[in-house]
């Protein structure tokens, strides 16, 4: 085990891609694995996407509410487009220091919202990028209910954002002995704009004939 340790202490382990074993749409284009630096999702997407169903159907949904109400972020420079009046940027803050070793998440919501810019802690690297939307604990007759809505984020092949939002719950007996875990899964789309998205259309155009 030492041995392997040793030969193993240079090698960058890539992440891979977010699964999408839970309903992901088969007309979605797949996403990719994020760098260690998350700076594939840098960018300005618009806040109106589509997000899946129980049933397989699409209906709309807004970035703006997978954002959690932390504690906004005053006098930030994340503005978006002037151009686009109902879009969402979202930058990735580095560490600062060494002991800090995960980064941030800046959400710039639109124009129309008050607060809008929302730094996020991240909670872990599973596939892509992940935090928490909510959590909540509920007391019952006989134990406690408890929950949490985890978010993950990745992009997709054509430079779309790509979200995977699971909500688990369950009964706890005492808090102790879980009864039952349920977990629920939805996807949602977010096209990104700008310089990207039109250098990723250019690379896909097929050649022309000389």
């Amino acid at each position: 085990m030492f041995a392997v340790t040793i030969l193993c202490g240079g090698c960058a382990l890539t992440p891979a891609p977010l699964k999408t074993d839970h309903g992901y749409p088969a007309d979605w284009p797949p996403p990719i694995a994020l760098s260690k630096g998350l700076t594939e999702l840098n960018g300005i997407y618009v806040n109106q996407g589509v997000a899946t169903t129980v049933d397989g159907k699409l209906v709309p949904i807004a970035l703006a509410d997978l954002v959690p109400r932390t504690m906004p972020h005053k006098g930030a420079n994340a503005e978006p487009d002037p151009g686009c009046e109902d879009c969402v940027a979202l930058r990735v803050l580095p560490p600062k220091g060494e002991f800090l070793s995960a980064p941030k998440l800046r959400f710039t919501l639109p124009l129309g919202s008050d607060p809008r810019v929302f730094d996020v802690p991240l909670s872990g690297n599973a596939d892509a990028t992940l935090y928490v939307l909510q959590n909540f604990a509920q007391s019952a007759i006989v134990g406690m209910g408890v929950g949490a809505t985890n978010v993950t984020l990745t992009c997709a092949k054509d430079g779309s954002l790509v979200v995977q939002v699971r909500s688990a719950s369950g009964l706890l007996l005492l808090a102790v002995i879980p009864i039952t875990i349920k977990d629920e899964y939805i996807w949602a789309r977010f096209e990104r704009i700008g310089e990207l998205s039109r250098r990723l259309a250019t690379d896909a155009a097929p050649p022309t004939s000389q």
